[in-house]
């Protein structure tokens, strides 16, 4: 399954679990008192996880498999932290933290890069 075609099932759920994560990502900074939607969202996108290493290992995108592996650990102490104090400073933090777990070349993945 090459990885470039548009309509390849890997490349539509690696777009839909990057848009998640930036949409929540955006959402925290935003407005952060939707932390109980946000937190939906990252409990799908940690239930999600483990399927897209696995897919991103078998397709060879090593730059999305990474990113998975280093966001992996991070959900649940993001949804603790999200649920056990309602500071809006923490917001920013888990924001802060979840993107910086993504490498530079997909977190925006409205503009991904070249070779994708």
């Amino acid at each position: 399954m090459p990885l470039a075609q548009p309509d390849s099932i890997y490349r539509r759920e690696r777009s839909y679990y990057l848009d998640i994560l930036q949409s929540q990502i955006n959402r925290l900074r935003t407005n952060p008192g939707r932390r109980l939607q946000v937190v939906d969202h990252l409990k799908e996108l940690s239930q999600l996880t483990p399927g897209c290493i696995e897919a991103s290992l078998v397709i060879c995108d090593t730059v999305f498999h990474r990113a998975c592996c280093n966001l992996q650990p991070l959900y649940l102490n993001a949804i603790r932290t999200l649920l056990g104090d309602s500071d809006p400073a923490l917001g920013y933090q888990v924001a802060d933290m979840l993107e910086a777990a993504v490498p530079a070349e997909i977190r925006n993945p409205y503009h991904y890069p070249p070779g994708w």
